[in-house]
């Protein structure tokens, strides 16, 4: 999330959270009831530069 700027994140329809990258979110966590099998929808609102890819961890950054 480090290229992100400032924004939210829904999966599903769900709001997982905002981020900044001012800090100090590095991680988002998706709890696994939001997934569902097969599509999940991923939408990013971003206010400031958009990210032209996403990457996924099943570790987080905490550091």
């Amino acid at each position: 999330m480090s290229s992100w700027g400032k924004g939210n994140v829904f999966v599903n329809g769900f709001n997982i959270g905002r981020y900044f990258n001012a800090g100090p979110t590095k991680t988002m966590y998706i709890p696994a009831p939001l997934l569902t099998s097969g599509s999940n929808e991923i939408v990013v609102f971003e206010l400031f530069a958009a990210a032209s890819e996403l990457r996924f961890s099943d570790v987080p950054i905490l550091g």
